[in-house]
């Protein structure tokens, strides 16, 4: 008798080691649910932020494109507002100028704010413009008037 029961105890010893209870596997994998959700929710938010830091820099290079422009054609803006249009990246935008006067009469402040190009679908519901993805300021001066005289 004894030797059966020696028998039994290491098989119910051989059995209770063989694996996991269903309580031991559900927590695991409810941590392992967890764990990857929250793995799953910072790499969303880390793509959100790629794609809205890609479109900050390409709005500012559009303002930054601009002034360079206004710069290389030497001229001096009127004070008021403007809008105009650019392409960059395959991507539409509005310019939208305010030109400041300044305490000194041949300078100008320029304000400059770029936004995406709204959708048809979009821009005929609201009548609003979009809200400008990024805002730079620069300054302009009169360009110098060009001498007509050669010197000899």
């Amino acid at each position: 008798m004894g030797l059966i029961r020696k028998s039994l105890s290491r098989m119910a010893a051989r059995m209770n080691s063989r694996g996991f209870t269903l309580l031991e596997v559900m927590v695991a994998v409810s941590i392992f649910a967890i764990t990857a959700l929250t793995l799953l929710n910072a790499q969303q938010s880390q793509i959100t932020t790629d794609s809205r830091l890609k479109t900050k820099t390409y709005a500012h290079w559009v303002a930054l494109n601009y002034l360079e422009e206004l710069k290389l054609n030497a001229s001096f803006p009127e004070v008021g507002q403007t809008t105009s249009k650019a392409e960059l990246a395959g991507q539409q935008w509005v310019i939208s100028s305010k030109v400041q006067p300044t305490p000194t009469a041949n300078v100008r402040m320029l304000t400059v704010s770029v936004s995406p190009q709204p959708d048809d679908t979009k821009s005929a519901l609201s009548d609003t413009p979009p809200e400008p993805v990024t805002v730079l300021t620069g300054f302009l001066s009169r360009p110098a008037p060009v001498s007509t005289q050669r010197e000899s």
